[in-house]
């Protein structure tokens, strides 16, 4: 009987062992895979920092007025803004012209 209860509480003492071994390495695991996805990142940011070109965006307006014969007149709006890229180590989009 004694033998019984022993082996039962050595059996609890190794499971919760192994599950705090197991937790633990579950947060080893995870503080890797976000260390590497830090340094991934930099690398890329650093590497190849223009990974797109510049874009542009446009914004549509459409403006109704309703006339007094009850007549409906549309009128469309297209405002285009383009991002160019400014500061001192830019050259894109400057016209240097001598």
């Amino acid at each position: 009987m004694e033998l019984g209860i022993i082996g039962i509480i050595i059996a609890v003492i190794i499971a919760l062992i192994l599950f705090k071994l197991i937790k633990f390495g579950l947060k080893v695991i995870t503080l890797v895979i976000i260390v590497i996805a830090l340094v991934v990142t930099v690398w890329i940011c650093s590497s190849q920092p223009d990974m797109h070109k510049p874009f542009s965006m446009d914004t549509i307006e459409y403006l109704f007025k309703i006339n007094k014969d009850g007549s409906l007149t549309t009128t469309k709006q297209v405002t285009k803004t383009i991002y160019q890229e400014t500061g001192a180590n830019s050259d894109k989009g400057v016209n240097r012209s001598k």
